[in-house]
């Protein structure tokens, strides 16, 4: 991606002093890097504080100019700390497992930004946690991605106190730094690929947290739900983290337990410039394919969206995709990306 990101969306702040202190640790004066944008480090530190995603990228471009280093990713991942997430950090912090740990990050993370967000897909012995782009990145792409999958990684192996094994994958091409990146991964490294996950043994989910503290935890995942309602969380987001249930909720239960009528949940989402129909078909077609690279039959998916048999799964996903679902396997057994 090469266009600039649109300026509505944002990262917290806190975030630019994580780039200056990577470089200065490179050797350029961190007054250096604000200097040209009328920025300083007390507004920064501020908690509440955003900067939309144009300055991040400026900031990125300009560090890298500065320092020499196209590998900012992998210094500003490597710096990423849970507490520097807030709410969100705490609850994920004192949840019980890895698995509840997820489900924290991947329904809070709009308190944080939306310019992204996660999502958790599972299959009979693997699992993954995929990081969804909401907002166009423009230059800083591969800095943001690379620093979310290696802070990830570092985080779940100070979480669980043991050694974290898995395959990252990244939808954009082998950067420079590459070769750095795959001799420090916990696994097989993929560039090319739909979209950016860390993919691992499904085990994992059940591992214990070393911090957990239920109490704690209750009263945190309660603040984290007042920051989003505070944050005007975005209905169709909520949809769609309901209907990634097995099977996915219909209409009616799906807003009963939004607390709203059937009739006030169509009106909202129309108000976001979406339908209920329109949100499901991308959740379940993007369920859907996850669920054949996984090597899943056509009656298990049909399981799995909620299907009374394989020819209604496959009618549906012709619908969503424009052709049928074995279509989507390549010569050698494999899924065609969506």
């Amino acid at each position: 991606m090469t266009s600039s990101p649109r300026p509505t969306e944002r990262l917290p702040a806190a975030h630019a002093l994580h780039l200056a202190a990577v470089a200065e640790g490179l050797g350029v004066d961190r007054g250096r890097l604000f200097a040209d944008w009328g920025l300083d480090e007390e507004s920064l530190a501020d908690p509440e504080h955003t900067l939309d995603l144009a300055t991040v990228a400026h900031l990125v471009e300009r560090t890298r100019h500065l320092t020499g280093e196209d590998g900012l990713g992998l210094y500003l991942g490597s710096r990423m700390q849970i507490a520097n997430h807030g709410s969100l950090g705490f609850a994920a912090m004192t949840a019980p497992t890895a698995r509840a740990a997820l489900e924290v990050a991947t329904r809070f993370v709009p308190t944080r930004t939306r310019a992204l967000a996660l999502r958790l897909e599972e299959s009979e012995d693997r699992a993954a946690l995929i990081i969804e782009e909401r907002a166009d990145f423009g230059a800083a792409r591969d800095a943001v991605l690379v620093a979310l999958v290696v802070g990830i990684w570092q985080i779940a192996q100070a979480l669980t106190g043991r050694a974290v094994r898995g395959d990252v994958h990244f939808p954009f091409a082998a950067p420079g730094y590459a070769r750095r990146f795959v001799a420090l991964a916990p696994g097989a490294v993929h560039f090319g690929s739909a979209d950016a996950r860390l993919v691992f043994d499904r085990t994992l989910l059940a591992a214990p947290l070393a911090m957990a503290d239920a109490a704690a935890h209750r009263r945190a995942c309660a603040q984290c739900e007042t920051e989003l309602a505070q944050r005007g969380g975005s209905v169709a987001d909520q949809v769609r983290r309901a209907l990634a249930a097995s099977p996915p909720p219909d209409l009616a239960e799906l807003s009963r337990s939004l607390g709203m009528s059937a009739r006030t949940l169509k009106r909202r989402l129309s108000d976001e410039h979406t339908t209920f129909g329109a949100v499901r078909a991308e959740v379940l077609e993007r369920r859907a394919r996850a669920l054949l690279r996984s090597g899943h039959t056509l009656e298990q998916c049909a399981a799995e969206l909620g299907y009374c048999d394989a020819a209604s799964f496959s009618r549906a996903f012709k619908r969503w995709a424009g052709h049928a679902p074995g279509l989507a396997r390549d010569p050698a057994g494999g899924i065609v990306p969506g």
